[in-house]
């Protein structure tokens, strides 16, 4: 049974999801599983089926990332040699930069797993408007280009471009999606009504451009739908600017919801028309897989890793990415069609139930293993 050491910035809380509980608990059956991450205080955590180790995180953004990638080498070392862990995956290309360091440094016999989920820096950089992007996307290219040349394997959610990487580098490759709960995210055939969007409020998810533009869809065909908008409020000047808007032009049929759980996201999607999207950078959305698994269609941009497979297989209508009038006549012909929502109904639970692989989370990793073990 090898130790497996799941090392990102993702703070899972003192209290774990019913959703994680059942993702560690299938990964137990075969690994002895531990997470390195953020949270709100030094901790370690024991939850039976998984040991979280928590790093207090800075009150400043840029230190709370300089901390976790560059100055946790000891505390990273000295839990994996107390956990004697063999198997480090990172969240992503810069993560891996101390478990690399440590493999090469002091632990040679460690295997490091780099996670690919869409383009990290491109993402980095248009989530956090920070200032001088173009020398700080410079560096974050060199760590990327070294951890990439010395990981063990490069494990991806989209097939072609982890392909591409592994190809580059000389790499073997894994690709398979993030974990989904079957058990929470399932279609209830419930009354669909409303149009929900479902991710973090910041400028890459083109949340200010679905707003304006579902306001002018209901202006222009009177419709009676409501936007629910579903998720966490990290970026407080653009919700301001969001709500701002919504207040100005007195707008009803608009509300934001905050974060849900999981439970309450999948009574969400299964009882929705529609799932909109206006991201400008995405890797495999989750949240597509989530909503298609509760039977929810959905509208979102043309871009990599929507287009395909969602757009091209599933029940996912795409729009040129920032056309207002593409993406309202789209809007339209899905709103105004019973039979279209039920067509993309039925593609959309069908591809999500192949991308998230029921029954096949903990046989992926053992696919892993057994791959950076030959």
């Amino acid at each position: 049974m090898s130790n497996l050491l799941f090392y990102g910035t993702t703070d899972y809380g003192e209290h774990l999801s019913n959703s994680d509980i059942s993702k560690f608990k299938e990964l137990s059956n075969h690994f002895t599983t531990f997470v390195m991450t953020f949270g709100d205080k030094n901790q370690t955590l024991n939850h039976n089926y998984v040991t979280i180790n928590y790093i207090k995180k800075p009150s400043l953004l840029i230190f709370k990332y300089i901390k976790f990638y560059f100055f946790n080498y000891y505390k990273l070392k000295l839990f994996c040699d107390q956990n004697k862990i063999n198997i480090i995956s990172a969240k992503d290309p810069i993560a891996a930069f101390l478990p690399i360091m440590i493999k090469k440094i002091s632990n040679k016999k460690i295997k490091v797993i780099i996670e690919h989920h869409g383009d990290f820096i491109d993402l980095f950089l248009h989530q956090r408007n920070m200032r001088f992007n173009w020398l700080i996307s410079k560096f974050l290219k060199l760590i990327s280009k070294y951890t990439y040349k010395n990981c063990n394997l490069i494990r991806g959610v989209e097939e072609q471009y982890t392909k591409n990487l592994g190809s580059r580098y000389k790499k073997k490759y894994s690709t398979f999606p993030a974990w989904v709960d079957h058990t929470i995210y399932k279609n209830n055939h419930l009354k669909r009504e409303d149009v929900i969007f479902v991710g973090n409020i910041i400028p890459r998810k083109g949340v200010l451009f679905l707003i304006k533009n579902f306001y002018k869809y209901s202006i222009e065909f009177s419709s009676k739908e409501t936007l629910l908008i579903i998720g966490k409020e990290e970026n407080s000047q653009y919700v301001a600017e969001c709500k701002k808007f919504i207040y100005e032009n007195n707008i009803q049929n608009i509300s934001f919801l905050g974060g849900k759980s999981h439970e309450e996201l999948s009574h969400l999607y299964a009882s929705s028309k529609l799932l909109i999207m206006g991201s400008n950078y995405e890797g495999l959305p989750r949240v597509l897989i989530e909503s298609g698994l509760c039977g929810t269609p959905s509208l979102a941009s043309n871009i990599q890793g929507i287009k395909d497979p969602f757009g091209t297989l599933g029940g996912t209508v795409t729009y040129k990415l920032d056309d207002d009038n593409d993406f309202i006549v789209k809007l339209n012909e899905i709103l105004s069609s019973k039979n279209l929502q039920i067509e993309l109904s039925k593609k959309a639970q069908l591809l999500s139930e192949k991308l998230s692989g029921k029954n096949s989370f903990l046989k992926n990793w053992i696919e892993i293993e057994n791959k950076l073990n030959e």
